[in-house]
């Protein structure tokens, strides 16, 4: 499988290569039909991608119809789950009250919840889309508030987190994982435990930040840790519950966002906070409206 996809990425490299030196030979991509051939192929795959979105609810409902129709005791079963939600949520408050806060308390010397009161906006934006791209404006809205980030800093750290700061999928994996593994008798050993960890950090850098972006990487982390195929068992309640958790995650990989571009303004040298101050106050002084720009100018001819 690895060997199939190694030689597929190879050739889509290759092909695109020698593309290239065909249109540079031909002066242009005007004479070209594969140009227009993949278009129009893009197009016819964007449409099916819109079907199988359009038919994903009903297929979840199947899935999870088909998992409590097999359950002989769904008291038991909600309860299992339950676990799952209450175990992420408490893992990433902690997230946030400790190592955010703690972090961002020893390298900047000051009180982070004076700092994180200035991203709720952003926070309640990124439980309700749930995307950490979809946030980016709102969060350097927010960072750009608190007069202690400048813009460079903001405009740079912010995407390049949205992109690969992903704490709150790095918390949820592994929990997944472990709650999959003891629904399906599978007892994780201490070996289990670190690699899901290590797989869970480094596989959270690559997840898009859009929308149930991780459920791939959770039946992956799952067959590559318990040397499984396929769907695990159990998975269907993932899915029932993964529009709520995936909020969460994004609340989290948010502040992170945040908490990480503080800290970076905070190490910054002096002059690039000096000359934001010096920026501000030029804009402040330069005549705001047409009419002021007409009295400093009658001012100027009566000296």
């Amino acid at each position: 499988m690895e060997a199939n996809f190694a030689a597929v990425v190879f050739f889509a490299i290759a092909f695109g290569v020698a593309l290239s030196k065909v249109f540079d030979r031909q002066g242009g991509h005007d004479t070209s039909f594969i140009i227009p051939f993949l278009k129009e192929l893009d197009s016819v795959f964007l449409t099916i991608i819109n079907w199988i979105i359009m038919c994903t609810p009903f297929a979840v409902l199947s899935l999870i119809a088909s998992a409590i129709g097999k359950q002989e005791d769904l008291a038991d079963s909600f309860a299992n789950v339950g676990y799952l939600v209450v175990a992420t949520i408490t893992a990433m408050a902690l997230q946030i009250a400790v190592v955010h806060c703690l972090i961002f308390g020893l390298v900047t010397r000051s009180n982070p919840w004076h700092y994180l009161k200035y991203m709720i906006p952003a926070q309640t934006m990124a439980f309700a889309c749930s995307s950490s791209a979809a946030t980016i404006p709102m969060t350097l809205k927010c960072v750009q508030s608190t007069n202690r980030v400048p813009e460079p800093v903001a405009r740079f750290v912010i995407p390049l987190g949205a992109t690969v700061n992903m704490d709150g999928g790095a918390i949820y994996f592994p929990c997944a994982c472990i709650w999959l593994a003891v629904l399906n008798g599978i007892d994780p050993d201490i070996a289990s435990y670190f690699l899901l960890v290590i797989i869970s950090t480094i596989g959270s850098a690559g997840t898009a930040p859009v929308p149930s972006a991780s459920l791939v990487l959770i039946i992956t982390a799952y067959n590559t840790v318990f040397n499984t195929t396929g769907v695990p068992e159990g998975f269907s309640y993932i899915l029932a519950i993964d529009w709520f958790m995936d909020r969460l995650r994004t609340v989290v990989n948010v502040t992170g966002d945040t908490v990480v571009a503080g800290m970076v303004s905070h190490l910054c040298p002096d002059g690039l906070h000096e000359t934001k101050t010096r920026h501000d106050s030029s804009v402040e002084d330069e005549p705001s409206t047409d009419e002021e720009v007409a009295k400093v100018g009658s001012t100027e001819l009566r000296l």
